[in-house]
């Protein structure tokens, strides 16, 4: 009986421990960043690919990962939508711009 609870146990912690490392991953990435489209994008979509900005200053997003080195910058219009987006990767000296 003892081995049968120790075995709920293990497989019930090791489920919760993978969904928690799953739903804890960093969206910030260069491939998500990729998905945005620039006129078209809205803010619900960049909030649904990259997660919520780490803070907002009037119609900017800004996305900090000192960790990783990287800055992303997201603009919007008065409508909603991406007017500019810029991904900064000090590490790499990339800086990728759609003005």
């Amino acid at each position: 009986m003892k081995r049968t609870r120790l075995g709920f146990v293990t497989a019930g912690s090791t489920a919760f421990l993978a969904v928690m490392l799953v739903g804890c991953q960093d969206k910030l990435t260069h491939e998500r960043f990729s998905q945005i489209q620039q006129n078209a994008s809205t803010s619900t979509e960049v909030t649904a690919l990259l997660g919520e900005p780490s803070h907002k200053l009037g119609e900017s997003w800004y996305y900090e990962r000192p960790e990783k080195h990287v800055t992303v910058i997201i603009d919007f219009d008065k409508a909603g939508s991406v007017s500019r987006k810029q991904w900064i990767d000090a590490m790499s000296a990339q800086w990728e711009d759609t003005k």
